[in-house]
C-alpha cells in the first residue's frame, strides 16, 4: 500500500496548522526551508500537455530546485521555440514522443540522459512516467507530480506529489497493498512578493466580473457565461471579461451572442500577465467542472479579489467556504450567478472574503512553504529508494 506522508491536511482552513504532522513526526517542515541533502542531479519532465498552469509549475519546480543547489535538466516534448519560462541555466533536452508506448523516444531519453548520471526524476505527465520507467530502467526513482484528477496512468511511478488529500486518497484505493510507494500531498504554489500587503482596491461601478482560463470543456466557462445571462436578468449591471484561448472560443463567443451579451462580454485572448489583468477586477469566478489544485484560484486570492468557486474537491481543499471564499454547484448557472450577486450586493462581504483568501494564501501557498515541502519530498524518497535498492 501507499506510505501517505500527509503535509497538508484534508481541509486545511478548517484546523490548526496544516503542516503540523508528516510521516515520521517531523514537524513544521514549511519552516525550514532547507533539506539535508544538496547538488542532486534532478530530470523535470513533461512530454504531453504543457500549457498553462502545468507548464507554469514545471518551471517553478526547475527554478526553485536549482536556486536550492541541485543540478536540473528538462526533459520536455516541446519545441525550442515554445520555451518561455524556462530558468537561465538550466539544461535542456528536447525529445519527440508520439505517446506513452513510443520506444523510439525511450530509446533517445536514455541516450540524452547517460551522462547526466539522474538521481531521481520528476514526471508532470503520465506519458513522462512511462518514458523515464523505461529510458532509467530503474537507476533511480520516477516521482509523478500529478496536476489533475486523473492519476491512472500515473500509478506505474515509484512516487507521488499529488496536489490534493482527495488525489492522495484516490491513489491509496487504487494501488491496494503492492509494494509501498511514497506520497505527499504538496499544494501549488505562488510567486508574490513576500512583503506585499492586501491590495487597496477601490469597487467599480458597473462591477467588473472575470474569468480566464484555458477554453476547455472541464474549465466551465459556458456555465460562467449562463450565469452571466440570469445576473442581467435580474437587473445586475456588470461588465465580464473572459480571457484565455482554446478549442472552445468559438463556441462560447457564439453563446455570448445567443444570450444576448455582447455589449457586457469581452475576449482579450490569453493573457501573459495576469496580475495586471485581475487587478481591474472586482470579483473571479472559477466555474471549474473539476480542479485538481488551480493557480487561478491562488492568483486572484493575492491579488486581492474575491473569489467565486466551484464545489470542484481541489477548490474545497484551498479555501473555506463563505469565510475565504463562495461556492457554487458544479455545472449550475443558477448556483453560481446567486453567489456573484451576493459579492456585487454587499461591499463588506467582498472585503472579508478577499482579506480571508489573501492572508491563507500568503501563509500557506508562498513559494518558500512550498518549495521546503517539496524538498523534503525529494530527499525522503531519494533516501528511500538507496535503502530499499
Amino acid at each position: 500500500m501507499l506510505r501517505v506522508a500527509n503535509l497538508f491536511p484534508v481541509r486545511p482552513h478548517l484546523g490548526a496548522d496544516p503542516r503540523e504532522k508528516s510521516t515520521g513526526g517531523r514537524r513544521r517542515v514549511a519552516e525550514s526551508g532547507q533539506t539535508r541533502r544538496h547538488g542532486m542531479r534532478i530530470v523535470n519532465s513533461v512530454l504531453g500537455d504543457a500549457s498553462g498552469g502545468r507548464w507554469q509549475v514545471v518551471c517553478e519546480y526547475s527554478r526553485v530546485l536549482q536556486r536550492h543547489g541541485h543540478q536540473v535538466l528538462m526533459l520536455l516534448g516541446r519545441r525550442q521555440s515554445d520555451l518561455r519560462g524556462v530558468p537561465e541555466g538550466v539544461q535542456v533536452e528536447v525529445i519527440r514522443s508520439h505517446g506513452h508506448y513510443d520506444y523510439l523516444a525511450a530509446a533517445a531519453a536514455t541516450r540524452r540522459l547517460r551522462g547526466f548520471r539522474t538521481q531521481i526524476a520528476i514526471a508532470h505527465c503520465s506519458r513522462s512516467v512511462a518514458l523515464l520507467k523505461r529510458a532509467l530502467a530503474g537507476a533511480a526513482p520516477v516521482v509523478a507530480v500529478s496536476h489533475s484528477n486523473k492519476i491512472k496512468r500515473l500509478l506505474p511511478a515509484d512516487a507521488y506529489l499529488v496536489l490534493s488529500a482527495h488525489i492522495r486518497d484516490r491513489l491509496v484505493s487504487e494501488t491496494g497493498t503492492p509494494p509501498a510507494k511514497p506520497c505527499f500531498v504538496i499544494p501549488n504554489m505562488i510567486a508574490f512578493d513576500p512583503g506585499m500587503s492586501l491590495p487597496v482596491r477601490a469597487r467599480h461601478d458597473p462591477p467588473r466580473i472575470a474569468a480566464l482560463g484555458r477554453f476547455d470543456t472541464v474549465k466551465g466557462l459556458d456555465v460562467f457565461i449562463r450565469a452571466l445571462a440570469r445576473l442581467q436578468q435580474q437587473g445586475h449591471e456588470f461588465s465580464a471579461t473572459l480571457a484565455g484561448a482554446g478549442g472552445e472560443e468559438s463556441r462560447l463567443v457564439r453563446l455570448v451572442a445567443e444570450l444576448g451579451l455582447r455589449n457586457r462580454v469581452s475576449f482579450p485572448g490569453w493573457v501573459e500577465d495576469v496580475e495586471t489583468f485581475l487587478s481591474g477586477a472586482d470579483l473571479l469566478c472559477v466555474p471549474a467542472r473539476s480542479d485538481a489544485f488551480g493557480l487561478t484560484p491562488l492568483q486572484g486570492a493575492i491579488a486581492g479579489v474575491p473569489l467565486v468557486l466551484s464545489r470542484a474537491t481541489g477548490h474545497l481543499e484551498m479555501f473555506a467556504a463563505e469565510r475565504e471564499a463562495l461556492f457554487c454547484d458544479v455545472g449550475d448557472p443558477d448556483s453560481t450567478a446567486r453567489q456573484m450577486a451576493r459579492i456585487i450586493d454587499d461591499n463588506g462581504l467582498a472585503e472579508r472574503l478577499r482579506s480571508a483568501a489573501f492572508e491563507r494564501t500568503s501563509r500557506w501557498y508562498s513559494i518558500p512553504v512550498v518549495t521546503a515541502q517539496i524538498l523534503h519530498a525529494l530527499e525522503t524518497i531519494h533516501e528511500k529508494w538507496h535503502k530499499d535498492s
